[in-house]
């Protein structure tokens, strides 16, 4: 009797240790607006090289999932777009993210609203702790981080925080020490990638900071190319606006929908637009949105006419040295120098001035 008893406390124990082992004990469900029924959903595990742990589709505007995996993880939910024409077809489709554990995950999405997609889920401990945290202000958030990692049932939450805190790495490390030993050893490979990562983004801002020390810019100098999907998912590279015969002078500006003052300065744009296209000048507007359905619809609702591209993140912003948008850039299309590189230029006047 002793010994079967044992063996039913260390199987409890093994099944809360170490993640989901049946369908029955894993459930990720809820609703969804803004994704069409029948589009396929994801989930990108992180903490294991974002591998594709799960699938299902939308139907009546709810979903279920039924994953497998062998401890709890950090997970993405995204909508995959069959017709994106880049290399990843989930660009622009992340939903959510929250955490896999036994039980049943609760996620309600609504994928027409930038804001929910930071609010994580709830139904479980991990996920209850950190939709409590995720919802709360900002005042309020350090808190209770701090009170989630030191309670034994949430501590887990130490490896988004320290992600977090990834800017300071000393602070960082620190969280990161706060993990149990077995915690440690069970995540140590993902921990090892979030390390090099951290080491990474600090020798890259070292170099930015020395490339401003050093007064490095790009006026002056030839543009650099790019390539993006457009509104109808054609790719257009700013070399073919620049070199198209009809234009002067190319606008090249870098914003985001949900940046309020790139916002405030498109009525500016439009009316540079209606001014001066008919005298050569062209702009290729580059958005950092991560939900290209959302920056479609704001861009056809704002009349914002002229080249939209969307470029979530990637090479380009090192190229251009963007840390903060807007960032607008003008380009003379006769020899492909910089002429402008700033947040707010006074298009009117210097246009007004190179143009007849």
């Amino acid at each position: 009797m002793k010994s079967n008893a044992l063996i039913t406390v260390l199987t409890s124990l093994v099944f809360t240790l170490g993640g989901c082992q049946s369908d029955e004990s894993c459930t990720v469900k809820g609703t969804v607006q803004g994704v069409k029924d029948g589009a396929e959903l994801v989930l990108l595990d992180e903490w294991n090289k974002y591998k594709v742990i799960s699938s299902t589709t939308v139907e009546n505007r709810t979903f279920e999932f039924h994953p497998s995996f062998t401890a709890p993880t950090h997970v993405y939910l995204y909508a995959k777009n069959p017709e994106d024409v880049s290399a990843n077809p989930y660009d622009g489709g992340q939903l959510k993210d929250f955490f896999l554990e036994p039980g049943t995950v609760i996620v309600d999405v609504h994928a027409d609203n930038e804001a929910d997609m930071d609010t994580g889920a709830t139904g479980t401990v991990l996920n209850d702790a950190y939709h409590r945290i995720q919802t709360a202000n900002d005042d309020a958030k350090e808190a209770l981080w701090e009170e989630a990692i030191r309670d034994g049932r949430t501590s887990l939450l130490a490896l988004e925080y320290a992600n977090r805190e990834s800017g300071d790495l000393t602070r960082a490390s620190e969280i990161l020490d706060r993990l149990s030993p077995e915690q440690a050893k069970d995540y140590k490979k993902y921990i090892a990638t979030m390390k090099k990562r951290w080491v990474r983004r600090a020798k890259a801002e070292e170099r930015r900071e020395n490339a401003a020390e050093e007064d490095v810019n790009l006026l002056h100098q030839h543009y650099i190319d790019m390539e993006y999907p457009d509104m109808d998912n054609n790719r257009v590279s700013l070399s073919s606006v620049v070199d198209n015969p009809a234009n002067r002078y190319v606008i090249l500006d870098f914003w985001a929908t949900w940046c309020a003052p790139c916002v405030k300065s498109i009525p500016t744009l439009k009316e540079i637009y209606a001014k001066y296209h008919d005298k050569g000048v062209e702009i290729y507007s580059v958005s950092q949105d991560s939900k290209a359905k959302e920056w479609k619809s704001f861009v056809a609702e704002n009349e914002m006419t002229w080249i939209n591209v969307i470029a979530n993140g990637g090479k380009v912003y090192r190229d251009y040295g963007i840390k903060y948008i807007p960032t607008v850039f003008l380009i003379d299309c006769k020899t492909g120098e910089i002429l402008i590189h700033e947040s707010h230029p006074d298009l009117d006047a210097i246009l007004y001035g190179l143009l007849p």
